[in-house]
């Protein structure tokens, strides 16, 4: 009989804790001390790889150390916000006002709306340097610069965002739960993203990978009611993506192989 997906988070969650504490380990000795065949394992292995958790190497597994939040060093993470980005960008018509906020996930989505003639609106200073369709309009929020993500933030560009309307916005986050909502670490931030989605006429799209799922950090931007859609991968938890589809939030999850 095949595993629930219970039983295959919980195996997958041994294999981490195994290979937290041993640095590697190779596929055999991951079968025999979890007791299961070498075709799961590698199974297993193959996801948390594509996860960004593990790396794999001659036929052992390695611990991944850069999978913390909004770490862009582990390639894998960053291939899966250039999957949940390009997903969400479908959102988006000609001639829209989007809300582009300082995550770097909703950074990412503005490379895929280069074909689309829109006004740009962010508190994001690295937005200027992409490319971008030479009929849309890019306009920054101004403000004090948050090193080092190089966000705006601050009254100025509070007064910004408060005095427009978007059509759209695209937010990446620090954390989601049911409970706290969309929650930052930077308090600047937080009231940022705030503006932003209070701002919004229509849709408000959340990008959040797995990692993003049930995290929670000190501040929060706003209750999950607030969000219209979230856009995450196939890895999150799934108990709180049926929560979350359960309060009528249209809930994208994008597969990645």
């Amino acid at each position: 009989m095949k595993n629930s997906i219970e039983n295959i988070e919980k195996r997958q969650t041994k294999i981490i804790t195994l290979l937290k504490q041993q640095k590697e380990m190779t596929t055999k000795q991951l079968a025999t001390e979890l007791s299961t065949s070498l075709p799961t394992i590698r199974r297993d292995l193959l996801t948390l790889e594509n996860m960004g958790k593990i790396d794999r190497k001659h036929g052992k597994a390695i611990i991944n150390t850069s999978t913390e939040i909004d770490d862009n060093k582990n390639t894998k993470i960053k291939k899966i916000k250039q999957q949940l980005a390009k997903a969400a960008t479908a959102f988006v018509k000609n001639d829209q006002t989007v809300f582009i906020n300082s995550s770097s996930a909703a950074l990412e989505a503005t490379k895929y709306l280069v074909d689309k003639r829109i006004t740009i609106i962010s508190n994001n200073v690295l937005v200027t340097e992409l490319d971008h369709n030479p009929d849309s309009t890019v306009i920054l929020s101004g403000g004090e610069v948050l090193y080092p993500k190089e966000a705006l933030v601050g009254q100025v560009a509070l007064n910004l965002i408060e005095s427009v309307r978007s059509d759209i916005s695209i937010l990446g986050v620090y954390g989601l739960t049911i409970e706290q909502g969309l929650t930052t670490p930077s308090i600047h931030e937080s009231k940022i993203n705030h503006a932003m989605i209070s701002q919004t006429s229509g849709k408000v799209l959340i990008i959040a990978d797995y990692r993003k799922i049930g995290n929670i950090a000190n501040f929060q931007s706003s209750s999950i009611d607030k969000i219209d859609v979230l856009i995450t991968d196939n890895f999150a938890d799934t108990k709180i993506i049926q929560k979350i589809r359960d309060l009528g939030i249209q809930v994208i999850q994008v597969e990645i192989c």
